[in-house]
């Protein structure tokens, strides 16, 4: 695993060792990069179920104005310390549950660009953090959301605030692009 562009391109990095994380793959990762090409530079990113922290650590690589990675488990935030380590950037790890990080992002009015799900397969935390996201107001006006998920109609209900921009399928794993609808 390593990162693929920007300041740390090729920076090798470590998977957690846990048995409730799970990688996102290279290939994957690749073309989730490709979706959002030109929406990271200069941005405000959240990676709430950040594992190794490879999606947000990409971030940072790509020149991203502040990443905030989160993760429950302490497993998790050592990965990210280690992945992370002489990174200047500007960049923030969080352990916390999901819904008390989101809960916190409102009680300090930090709205983000980009917000990045990988939640647990066979977990509703993905419906829930977008029903989150909308009533805190947590997602900037021109931002998007990247979902992955394990079936094909795991987003089926999502709020009606979101609508799908773009949606692929790579092997069993599902990315859907969202975006606030206009109202």
């Amino acid at each position: 695993m390593q990162i693929i562009s920007g300041k740390y391109r090729a920076r090798k990095l470590i998977g957690v060792d846990a048995e409730t994380t799970r990688p996102t793959l290279a290939r994957v990762k690749e073309s989730i990069f490709n979706l959002v090409q030109g929406k990271i530079s200069g941005r405000i990113v959240l990676d709430l179920f950040s594992g190794s922290g490879a999606f947000g650590l990409e971030c940072v690589s790509r020149f991203a104005k502040k990443v905030y990675m989160v993760d429950k488990e302490q497993k998790a935030i050592n990965t990210i310390k280690i992945n992370s380590k002489n990174m200047i950037e500007d960049f923030e790890i969080i352990k916390s549950d999901y819904l008390s990080a989101l809960e916190s992002f409102k009680n300090k009015n930090i709205k983000f660009d980009l917000i990045y799900l990988d939640p647990p397969y066979k977990s509703d935390y993905a419906v829930k953090s977008l029903e989150l996201i909308s009533m805190y107001n947590l997602l900037n006006n021109d931002g998007i959301i990247i979902v992955e998920h394990e079936q094909e109609n795991d987003l089926q209900i999502i709020p009606k605030c979101y609508i799908i921009e773009k949606s692929r399928k790579y092997g069993i794993a599902y990315i859907d692009i969202l975006s606030q609808t206009k109202e």
